[in-house]
């Protein structure tokens, strides 16, 4: 009999995050950017419609969407209530699927295996609740590849970003150029735009400012450093244009932004 190969290590670095949300009223609209990470939802209850980097999706029961590192949403309720479950982790070596992947229905499936992760989130910090975790989010990765969500789509276009985005996150305090990606990857610039809108639906410029603002924002909730000093960490040499693309982005210049969200209970 052949000898299977070895398995490698998980690819799962850390937890963050395992909840169930709720909201009740139908309209209910929203602006935000997705967790670090990878995040997965499913949706157990309502239907909402929502935008992500520009392409529209429609949320039902059984659907699940995957999200990953910083990626702008806004959406409303259609019908209520709006239940789901959400998951967030790292996973440095596994790529996520390609933009028109992320979106997949009819996995109702899925909703135990949610359910068994968040049971396991509650209970007390322990090495056994780390080893539950663990075990029920590696087999729910399984799950979604053969469904059509999961590292096995990614295409070489994918790949390629994804592998471009990681070397710019790696130099966010620098004004790179779609110049500078096409002479570090030998790439011409349409074969990166084409990379980066297979992965996130958008522009390579238009992918690093959305990084680079909503880094910002953190640093501008929960740092104190000065407006200047988190402008030019995140690449932006001139203040006024930073607090002009961060209100842009978030609806408040980053001062106000900074003040209201010290003001809240």
């Amino acid at each position: 009999m052949p000898a299977h190969p070895a398995s490698g290590p998980s690819p799962i670095e850390s937890i963050r995050l395992i909840e169930r949300f709720e909201r009740s009223e139908t309209g209910f609209k929203y602006q935000a950017t997705s967790l670090p990470g990878h995040l997965i939802h499913l949706v157990v209850s309502g239907v909402v419609e929502q935008t992500c980097n520009g392409r529209q999706q429609k949320l039902r029961p059984g659907s699940i969407v995957w999200y990953h590192e910083d990626e702008w949403v806004e959406g409303r309720v259609i019908k209520a209530p709006w239940i789901y479950y959400s998951v967030n982790f790292t996973a440095p070596t596994l790529a996520p699927p390609d933009f028109n992947a992320r979106l997949i229905d009819h996995r109702d499936d899925l909703q135990t295996l949610f359910i068994d992760l968040h049971i396991a989130w509650q209970l007390s910090p322990s090495r056994e609740r780390d080893y539950r975790c663990q075990a029920h989010l590696l087999e729910l990765l399984a799950a979604l590849n053969p469904g059509g969500v999961g590292q096995a789509l990614v295409t070489p276009n994918g790949r390629l970003w994804w592998e471009v985005e990681t070397w710019a996150r790696q130099r966010i305090d620098e004004a790179v150029t779609l110049g500078n990606l096409c002479t570090q990857f030998h790439r011409s610039a349409n074969t990166l735009t084409r990379a980066c809108m297979d992965a996130v639906g958008t522009t390579p410029m238009k992918r690093l400012k959305q990084i680079r603002l909503s880094l910002a924002r953190g640093l501008v909730h929960y740092s104190d450093l000065t407006m200047t000093e988190i402008a030019l960490r995140v690449g932006y040499a001139r203040v006024h244009e930073f607090s002009r693309d961060y209100r842009k982005a978030h609806g408040f210049p980053p001062s106000r932004d900074r003040l209201s969200n010290r003001l809240k209970p």
